[in-house]
């Protein structure tokens, strides 16, 4: 007989159990680690910071997280499965967010998710079961071009607007049947990357003048 835990505070059965062990501690660690950055990143005033927080199946410790440290951004999964938001949204949201703090003067800030985030993309999890049925199918081959003209017009432009490092793992790195593994992909390097390309787009049309 044993008591049920996970540490993403994603099992309660009040009143004998309101939160899960290791929730607390692990958000305080967290918090601690993420206030920590933040004053970092107020004392450069240059950078921005994307933290990548534990929350493969639930956002509970970076909702936590936020409330105790107040970040100048935070990615909810379940928000973003709600309203089916995609790659391309999330990332022209922040682009908002980073361009308006540069209009402001302020180019730093600090931006936090949960791990799993790419899992409650619709579109991507739409993509990477196209992208297996595809890869499993006779006459495609595991590159770019060959994937590309197999998927269905949607998802070929889904495919195309990820970063090429990761085209280059969801092709590559593969489990033992053949299916992409989506555990793998650092959500928070995916962000950089696209946010990196959307603010050069606006450097290059006089919108945005700042660093990130």
């Amino acid at each position: 007989c044993g008591a049920p835990k996970t540490i993403d505070g994603d099992l309660k059965c009040p009143p004998h159990i309101p939160i899960s062990f290791g929730f607390d501690t692990a958000c305080k660690t967290y918090a601690t680690l993420v206030s920590n950055v933040a004053v970092d990143a107020l004392s450069s005033q240059k950078y921005y910071h994307i933290v990548r927080l534990m929350g493969r199946s639930a956002s509970n410790i970076t909702l936590e997280v936020a409330l105790l440290t107040r970040p100048n951004a935070c990615l909810i999964g379940e928000e973003v499965a709600r309203d089916g938001r995609s790659l391309k949204d999330i990332t022209m949201d922040l682009a908002d967010m980073i361009e308006q703090r540069s209009n402001d003067g302020r180019n730093y800030g600090v931006i936090i998710l949960p791990e799993g985030l790419i899992e409650f993309i619709p579109e991507f999890n739409q993509l990477m079961s196209e992208l297996n049925d595809k890869l499993a199918s006779p006459g495609v081959e595991a590159t770019e071009e060959s994937v590309a003209a197999a998927l269905s017009p949607e998802k070929a432009l889904c495919f195309k607007y990820l970063p090429d490092f990761i085209r280059a793992q969801l092709l590559n790195d593969r489990d033992p049947h053949g299916n992409v593994q989506v555990a793998k992909i650092e959500t928070d390097k995916l962000l950089a990357a696209t946010i990196s390309v959307e603010l050069e787009k606006r450097r290059a049309a006089g919108t945005y003048k700042g660093s990130f």
